[in-house]
């Protein structure tokens, strides 16, 4: 009989009181919501670089076809309102292919934020997305196409300046590959400034 006493105050001592289970509990959650922070903040700094990444590099392979048929074209357009003014900016940029003849437009939709590229005014194709609007401090809207000319109609320079938000979904179709639907990135993630000037080949002589 002193036996089974001693037997069940030994396994009663082993047991968790109510108190020291909810203590358990209690530093359980504060445990699990802090390694549930700490995920969700490496996930994000994960989803950032390379949303980054990914629209540096479609971004500056855009720009950089831009300027190559920027330097093989011709006729360039929009003239300036006046044959003395040297300087141009522009949301589209147009000019002719040297050896098809085609008319090449090149266009910021600032509704929809697309770049769009169309030969012959066909059917446009999307070159980059989610580009964005930028204003000067003083309001004056920033656009992406500037022109530098020479006294007469002949173009020097031509500077595209964009600013694009960063999404991994974004593509350029002139590969063949359409970007996703966009999400709500634009309060998310800084923009990235990509800037690009080329000479046309017929003001280097």
């Amino acid at each position: 009989m002193k036996h089974d006493a001693r037997d069940i105050r030994r396994r009663s001592s082993r047991a968790f009181s109510l108190v020291e289970m909810l203590i358990a509990l209690a530093i359980s959650a504060a445990l699990l919501a802090a390694s549930l922070v700490a995920l969700q903040t490496s996930f994000r700094a994960y989803q950032v670089t390379t949303d980054q990444a990914s629209t540096h590099a479609v971004g500056r392979l855009v720009v950089h076809r831009m300027t190559a048929m920027i330097r093989s074209g011709q006729d360039f357009r929009p003239l300036p309102a006046d044959v003395r003014d040297r300087f141009v900016s522009s949301d589209y940029l147009e000019f002719y292919h040297p050896d098809t003849g085609n008319l090449i437009t090149i266009n910021w939709d600032r509704l929809t934020g697309q770049l769009l590229y169309s030969i012959d005014n066909g059917t446009p194709v999307v070159l980059l997305e989610g580009v964005v609007a930028r204003t000067e401090e003083d309001g004056t809207p920033i656009l992406p196409f500037y022109l530098e000319w020479e006294p007469g109609r002949r173009v020097y320079r031509i500077t595209i300046d964009l600013m694009v938000i960063p999404d991994d979904t974004i593509s350029t179709s002139a590969d063949g590959y359409v970007a996703e639907e966009q999400g709500s990135n634009v309060n998310v993630f800084k923009p990235i400034r990509l800037v690009g000037s080329a000479m046309p080949r017929s003001a280097m002589f």
